[in-house]
């Protein structure tokens, strides 16, 4: 039932309450006139001595309380049609709440995917930009031995579509330097250098831990990596959950399980972006 309706109904409730309540008024005074006329008889038969006299008054009596008992009988059905259109409108109305509400809820949440579409499509943008950046870059010597970075990003790249790439642009965003292989290598660059390079000269290690996380080699690698400078006393890996339980994680390294992590499932890309640059940057 749409709110139209509930409220077009609701209206013509209204106009039958008005309608009732304005003839139960004038019900109401006819009994009123009607008992003070049958008061006035009463007052007649106790003065009268005639006989002839108060049988008239007797019948003119029992006349009026006939015409009052129906105008009673009268105003008791009115009074029920009343109350029952009363509940029916007041079931009207909770219903037309909830309805309202349902528009309501309905309106945030399209609002909602709008704003989340918005966001994703400026995203895309921006990396579009980045990535037409670092394209017309490609040629340019880039000495990775000697840069320092924030955060380097571990990963498999089955998860780069999904969220890695929208999450290395928030972190950028959010001012840090990432390690990340589609950015930070080049044409004729050696994988197993520029990682080591960058594991080396990062802060912190991010690790996307997932399914195909653990069934590749080179991340596993990168987290041994990280795992060797935790030996020395640096506090350096920054798990994150990507569509896995913690149970996933225990088989794989009951260690990095017990760490503190950022779950995909429970925080936005944006919002666990922020949140590790509050770590890495305090």
């Amino acid at each position: 039932m749409s709110i139209d309706s509930i409220t077009r109904e609701i209206a013509s409730i209204d106009s039958n309450i008005n309608s009732i309540q304005n003839s139960i008024q004038t019900v109401d005074a006819n009994i009123n006139r009607k008992q003070k006329d049958a008061t006035s008889i009463l007052d007649k038969i106790s003065r009268e001595k005639d006989i002839k006299r108060l049988v008239s008054y007797q019948k003119d009596l029992t006349k009026k309380n006939e015409e009052i008992s129906r105008l009673e009988k009268d105003l008791s059905a009115k009074s029920k049609t009343l109350a029952e259109k009363k509940k029916k409108k007041n079931d009207l109305q909770s219903k037309l709440y909830k309805e309202e509400q349902k528009e309501r809820d309905k309106a945030k949440k399209d609002h909602k995917e709008i704003l989340s579409l918005q966001q994703q499509i400026t995203r895309e943008i921006e990396m579009q930009k980045l990535r037409l950046v670092q394209s017309l870059q490609v040629t340019k010597p880039i000495h990775i031995e000697h840069t320092q970075f924030d955060v380097f990003v571990s990963h498999a790249s089955e998860d780069k579509d999904d969220f890695v790439r929208d999450f290395v642009f928030c972190l950028q965003q959010n001012g840090l330097n990432v390690w990340y292989d589609e950015h930070t290598l080049r044409l004729g660059d050696s994988l197993r250098r520029s990682i080591d390079n960058g594991l080396r000269n990062s802060k912190y290690g991010i690790v996307v831990l997932s399914e195909a996380f653990f069934s590749k080699e080179w991340p596993q690698r990168e987290l041994d990596g990280l795992f060797a400078r935790e030996v020395d006393g640096e506090k350096v890996i920054l798990p994150i959950w990507h569509k896995i339980s913690k149970n996933e994680v225990l088989k794989y390294s009951p260690t990095i399980a017990d760490k503190l992590a950022l779950n995909t499932a429970s925080y936005t890309i944006e919002e666990i972006a922020k949140k590790i640059a509050e770590i890495v940057l305090n």
